[in-house]
């Protein structure tokens, strides 16, 4: 029979220790690199969350734009009525001292009667009007109060990703625990933004 392999028995066992070793280190740091899959995770749900925050955020601040405009083509239409009703006023005012002086006629009386008319109606416009532009207005700030918390929402929410990163290139854990926390409160104001 040829030779026989003698193989030291404590040279096989060192070994065998040595790939067991090798393999526990291998588990280990796969067990411990394992949340920071979950950092991904919650950085891209991070960022949809402040995407569809930022797109609320420019949307209100458009409408609440719009909506400044119209209130103050509004403003505009209720003084141009009020000047009108202004207008019809001494125009009344004038028939009404001319009937002191001399008798009124029936022209004269017609358009008194004319200028009363107008008068009552500008007045029904101007009302109309005014109420309308205050409402315009507040609508402008209901709008800018939610852009408000949508904007907070976008900052506290970059914040959190900016931490998560930080976490992730630091392998720190108690990093991404704040970058949660962060994240939370920017959901928070997101939702608020919502609901408000």
């Amino acid at each position: 029979m040829p030779d026989e392999i003698e193989v030291e028995t404590k040279d096989l066992q060192e070994s065998i220790q040595d790939l067991n070793d090798e393999r526990a280190e291998r588990q280990n740091a796969e067990k411990e690199g394992a949340w920071v899959r979950f950092i991904g995770l919650s950085t891209a749900i991070l960022a949809v969350v402040a995407a569809i925050a930022a797109l609320q955020s420019s949307n209100l601040v458009n409408e609440a734009l719009l909506h400044q405009i119209k209130a103050s083509d509004t403003w505009a239409e209720y003084q141009a009525d009020r000047q009108k009703d202004h207008v019809y006023t001494i125009a009344l005012n004038g028939l009404l001292d001319a009937a002191a002086v001399t008798p009124p006629t029936k022209a004269a009386a017609a358009r008194a009667a004319e200028y009363r008319a107008k008068i009552g109606d500008e007045s029904r416009k101007e009302t109309a009007l005014s109420d309308s532009a205050k409402d315009l207005e507040r609508e402008t700030e209901d709008e800018m109060r939610k852009h408000h918390a949508f904007e907070y929402s976008v900052a506290l929410l970059q914040v959190a990703i900016a931490v998560g990163a930080v976490s992730a290139l630091t392998r720190v854990k108690p990093i991404w625990y704040l970058s949660l926390l962060i994240g939370a409160a920017g959901s928070v104001f997101c939702f608020l933004g919502f609901v408000h």
